[in-house]
């Protein structure tokens, strides 16, 4: 669905910006923030495998979900 030039108007009238680069905004924010809590994620992940708090099993199945999350995350938000 696309706005009318009406509607891109008064959008850049209310916010300053493009809706174009809104979009780029909140994609940027969304995938930066994922990307962030992935990080957190696997490492601690790693911190629990490396001093033997959990079992190497659940630490693999547990990067592996992780891993899988961001991806679908990704491919919802970029597409």
């Amino acid at each position: 669905m696309s706005m009318s030039g009406t509607q891109v108007a008064a959008f850049n009238a209310a916010s300053g910006i493009t809706p174009q680069a809104s979009t780029v905004l909140f994609v940027g924010t969304v995938i930066a923030l994922s990307t962030l809590w992935g990080a957190w994620a696997l490492y601690s992940i790693y911190r629990g495998w490396a001093t033997q708090n959990i079992d190497k099993n659940i630490a693999a199945a547990s990067t592996v979900r992780v891993i899988v999350l961001l991806l679908i995350l990704s491919a919802l938000v970029l597409s």
